[in-house]
């Protein structure tokens, strides 16, 4: 009986074995659940993606115009660049009020100091199709604004001058100077 006994022992050890393993892999699953509580399980998963554009409006350009001899009616054309990927605002500003005599702005006898002249300011624009805008101003009148409405800067811009005829008997002779300037301010 001895002998018997051995093989009875050696079956029911490799039949625990084998009950073993067969409840280990069915329990396999149910600790292969996620750790953390917050994890959606479901049939759809979202990433958040993220990213920026830095705001950037600037201008460049600037220099000088000589008109020669003023006589009224000369024309000049001068081109900067504009790199603004908002929308902008550019104001322009007389500093003089038009072309000013040096030493006698204000003129002397019949002769005129000043000689008033327009600009057109023009600048291509994206909305997001390409969109020119334009707006024209007087010296006379100091200060004058564009506004690129809901476009961004399309690359630079052209401002064009024109003098004006001279008021009286003409201008004063001597040397006529003005600052025109352009800034730009980006609505964000």
């Amino acid at each position: 009986m001895q002998n018997s006994s051995k093989p009875l022992r050696a079956s029911v050890r490799r039949l625990s074995g084998a009950v073993a393993l067969i409840v280990a892999a069915t329990a396999w699953p149910a600790l292969a659940k996620p750790v953390a509580d917050n994890l959606d399980v479901g049939k759809t998963l979202n990433v958040n993606v993220v990213g920026q554009i830095v705001p950037r409006c600037e201008i460049q350009g600037g220099g000088d115009i000589d008109f020669g001899e003023l006589t009224g009616g000369e024309r000049a054309t001068a081109l900067f660049g504009l790199n603004c990927n908002v929308p902008f605002d550019l104001s322009v500003t007389s500093a003089r009020g038009g072309l000013a005599h040096v030493t006698k702005p204000q003129g002397e006898g019949p002769f005129a100091g000043v000689l008033p002249y327009d600009v057109t300011l023009t600048v291509p624009t994206l909305r997001p199709e390409p969109r020119t805008v334009q707006a024209s101003f007087s010296s006379a009148d100091h200060v004058g604004m564009l506004s690129s409405g809901d476009g961004i800067a399309a690359g630079g811009g052209k401002i064009e001058f024109r003098t004006r005829q001279p008021a009286g008997a003409g201008l004063l002779a001597g040397q006529y100077t003005e600052t025109l300037t352009v800034t730009v301010t980006p609505r964000v």
